[in-house]
């Protein structure tokens, strides 16, 4: 048996409080994360009010997860006939290239006003509004790190008593100060997703305060095998840092888990992590398909 491994899971689409409350209450699940860039039917104060009322009820801790710079599609755009407008300016450095969570990869051709990108080729399908995007270019800047919708959300929690908040592409301590000004005691963990992120832990320490959230992490890095490294780094920095993000993949296509599944867990777990997190997907989809390989993965 794997002794000492927790398990968070993200929270489904708020419209169905039957699975909210099923992720709440499962005995597996020892922290709950609420994805800010998930769209639910009510204020952001109105969500977390109801998060929090679940979290004490289940005594489950609430994590709310900030955007930050994360890039994402403000609007529905079919691209033969409109740009993609993303939610911050950017300033590139070609050649630059764009991927879309179906597997798309296109060239950035141009960008206007800060935040219209222009493609070749077109993507196969159209974009939707929040639909998350990575860009990778020869240097890219990214202005400001919260968003307004981050902004919104940091003010509820202050209202609300709530501090434990989760963020994304964190790349400097300007973006942690950025928060700790809105939220004074927030007790944040700073999701790597990218080299700059990298960067920053190896220069600082950090303990306590990392998630190595490996999807962005993986496209942003270049996609190959120094990945492990960039593991092992972050877990050596933080020795209580969250393993997020392609956990139980398969379960997407199929009724249970790899094999590759769980060598994936296991090599984390052997490389030193305790700590994992279920993504959106699974959580929304396979939540008990994944709740079945996490039991036999800590029993096996």
């Amino acid at each position: 048996m794997r002794e000492k491994c927790v398990l968070f899971a993200t929270l489904p689409a708020l419209n169905n409080m039957d699975k909210v409350e099923q992720v709440f209450r499962n005995p597996y699940i020892s922290e709950v994360r609420f994805n800010t860039g998930a769209q639910t039917p009510y204020s952001p104060e109105e969500t977390l009010s109801i998060l929090k009322q679940l979290s004490v009820r289940y005594r489950k801790r609430l994590w709310v997860d900030l955007k930050g710079r994360q890039l994402r599609v403000i609007k529905w755009a079919d691209p033969l006939y409109s740009c993609i407008e993303l939610n911050h300016n950017v300033e590139l450095q070609y050649p630059a290239k764009v991927f879309f969570r179906n597997g798309d990869e296109v060239n950035i051709t141009h960008v206007k006003d800060g935040n219209k990108i222009f493609v070749d080729p077109l993507p196969k399908y159209a974009l939707g509004a929040g639909q998350s995007v990575n860009i990778l270019a020869k240097d890219i800047e990214i202005e400001s790190y919260l968003i307004n919708k981050d902004k919104e959300y940091l003010a509820s929690c202050k209202k609300l008593g709530l501090r434990f908040i989760m963020a994304s592409f964190v790349e400097s301590f300007t973006d942690l100060s950025e928060i700790s000004s809105l939220l004074p005691r927030a007790k944040i963990i700073c999701k790597i997703e990218s080299e700059k992120g990298l960067r920053l832990i190896s220069q600082y320490n950090m303990s306590g305060r990392l998630m190595a959230a490996r999807d962005d992490l993986y496209l942003q890095t270049g996609q190959n095998s120094k990945m492990i490294k960039h593991l092992r780094s972050i877990i050596k920095s933080d020795p209580k840092a969250i393993c997020a993000s392609r956990i139980f993949l398969s379960l997407e296509k199929s009724d249970s888990a790899s094999f590759a599944d769980f060598a994936d867990l296991e090599l984390m777990y052997r490389i030193g992590y305790r700590r994992f997190m279920l993504c959106d997907n699974i959580c929304n989809y396979c939540f008990e398909k994944a709740i079945y390989a996490w039991e036999d993965f800590i029993h096996g």
